[in-house]
């Protein structure tokens, strides 16, 4: 019986027939010749180019919002994923499905590519270019597994596609191999890739290292007991202190800049899913019609999202933090000059809170006519240089109850900095992981990555995380959310007679009791994979590795 990662392996080793000759700007028509594709420095980077969006379409068309952002509790829809948030996923699910086989379309694509490089380059390609592309495969299948091992724990490690076609049904790999997996890709990446891209939106050294700083941090306190690793802790400061003091890197000064597409591939972005402008069915960015409530601010482009912010999420926000809210939500009066440009601006007047993160606008003056439907040229993030911040103030704060100064503090400081624009209550003297919890969730909300962190904070302190879940209003939603005199949002309904109800007794509770317990944080396994595989359901066992 053979698994769909078969027909994964197959998918993804033909993507790479239709590689781009200059990374990015079109996807030729046409097929390589095995004996002569490598045959130059330019032809080699070519053929990694669809690791960089084609392996991830799968995952970035809806998955993405379900797995990262809704079971985070960042948003709800009781039409659009509500399954996320209130802990009822089955393996039926259809984003389950289609994450997993995504996941495995860029580590077989990753393979093919380095097994490529390995018996299929002319002459005239250098070493440095066969390392390097080498490296970019590796980081993109770190990610993966990083993806998965948060999503489901125990995964298949796999590093020769044909070794897979010969004996597909494979056992799962244990937890902390799947780790040292991970650590050693990025690794090599972190030793191959340049410290400045050659092109546009490529990886860098400081993408791996980046990486690497959470990878580390997500190891010191897995399943632990509760206290973390102080070795893995050390080297989680190390990488992420590396890429902070000596990148020479900055945050973008403007919050909402990152979110607009004439900002892709900004100095912040360290990693990112790229998106062809308009591309085909594959390579395009489909998420704006997910995301976007309405017409009005497509400039006419067809959306259809039930999404809004959810109360909790909402209630993350401190008085002075617009910035983040109003490039993360629309709420009440919040006016965008940067979207329906030609009609002046448009200003939200309902009293919802529609996701705004993701939605660029319409097409013309706003994006330069590359907008459509389900077609966005907006990249998405993997890494951008606020969560390394993060993640350095996170491993500096490491097993101690606060952390009151130092390098983590002051980068962790730089992105309240930005976040308030320098005003009011940014500063912070001293942190706890209370504090950090609330700054990655406010500073990375709707961007698809805020579950697999609560995961790893899980995975530290179980009880602790449980009772926070639990505390999370999950589905529960106001009909009306108005902002006062001082723009302090207020949650609640109001009446016919024109007076605002407040409190959590006019809210719409869930149709269903949510409680999450142990048992719920990791995802079942598609069943159509264990269906064809078996062993996924027997327990994981030790990988063997080649270095």
């Amino acid at each position: 019986m053979k698994s769909k990662i078969l027909s994964v392996i197959i998918i993804g080793t033909a993507l790479l027939s239709g590689c781009q000759d200059s990374f990015l700007d079109r996807v030729p028509e046409g097929s390589y010749v095995d004996a002569n594709f490598y045959s130059s420095d330019d032809a080699l980077a070519a053929a990694t180019a669809p690791l960089y969006n084609r392996a991830w379409f799968d995952y970035n068309q809806r998955a993405i919002v379900a797995i990262g952002s809704a079971r985070a509790n960042d948003m709800y829809s009781p039409w659009g994923h509500p399954e996320f948030t209130t802990f009822q996923v089955t393996a039926l699910n259809d984003q389950l499905a289609n994450s997993w086989k995504s996941f495995y379309s860029v580590i077989t694509m990753a393979n093919s590519v380095i097994q490529d490089i390995k018996t299929k380059c002319g002459p005239d390609v250098s070493e440095e270019a066969k390392n390097k592309a080498i490296a970019e495969a590796r980081l993109m299948r770190g990610c993966a597994y990083f993806y998965m091992l948060r999503a489901w724990g125990p995964v298949i490690l796999m590093e020769d596609n044909q070794a897979v076609v010969d004996n597909p049904v494979l056992p799962l790999n244990r937890e902390e191999d799947v780790f040292q997996f991970i650590i050693n890709d990025f690794t090599y990446a972190a030793e191959n890739l340049p410290e400045t891209a050659d092109q546009q939106g490529r990886a860098t050294s400081w993408a791996a290292k980046g990486m690497l700083a959470k990878v580390y941090l997500a190891r010191a306190g897995w399943k632990k007991g509760g206290q973390r690793d102080e070795g893995d802790l050390e080297l989680a400061k190390q990488y992420a202190g590396d890429v902070c003091e000596n990148s020479g890197l900055e945050l973008l000064p403007n919050y909402e800049d990152l979110f607009k597409y004439k900002f892709n591939n900004n100095e912040e972005s360290l990693l990112a899913m790229q998106w062809v402008p308009l591309g085909e069915w594959g390579v395009c960015n489909t998420l704006l019609a997910d995301l976007a409530f309405s017409t009005e601010v497509t400039g006419g482009v067809n959306v259809w999202s039930s999404f809004a912010a959810s109360i909790d999420m909402l209630q993350q926000y401190e008085l002075g933090d617009t910035l983040r809210r109003n490039a993360t939500f629309f709420t009440q009066g919040t006016y965008y000059p940067y979207i329906c440009i030609a009609d002046g601006g448009y200003t939200y007047t309902g009293t919802g809170a529609p996701i705004k993160k993701g939605v660029v606008g319409g097409p013309d003056d706003d994006n330069d006519g590359y907008v459509q439907s389900m077609n966005s040229p907006l990249n998405t993030y993997i890494l951008r240089l606020a969560d390394v911040y993060l993640t350095y103030a996170e491993a500096c704060l490491g097993n101690n109850a606060s952390l009151t100064g130092g390098a983590g503090l002051e980068y962790f400081n730089k992105v309240r900095y930005r976040a308030f624009n320098g005003k009011g209550n940014w500063e912070r003297q001293s942190i706890d992981f209370e504090d950090i919890i609330h700054e990655r969730r406010v500073e990375f909300s709707m961007e698809y990555c805020n579950w697999y962190d609560m995961v790893t904070w899980y995975c530290w302190k179980p009880d602790y995380m449980l009772n926070y879940f639990n505390n999370q209003l999950r589905g529960y939603q106001a009909p009306d959310i108005i902002k006062d005199e001082s723009g302090y949002l207020r949650f609640g309904t109001m009446g016919n007679d024109g007076v605002f109800q407040e409190g959590e007794e006019y809210y719409d509770e869930p149709q269903i009791e949510i409680f999450i317990s142990d048992d719920d944080i990791f995802f079942p396994y598609p069943e159509a994979d264990v269906i064809q595989n078996p062993l996924l359901n027997e327990d994981p066992v030790p990988y063997t590795f080649n270095e």
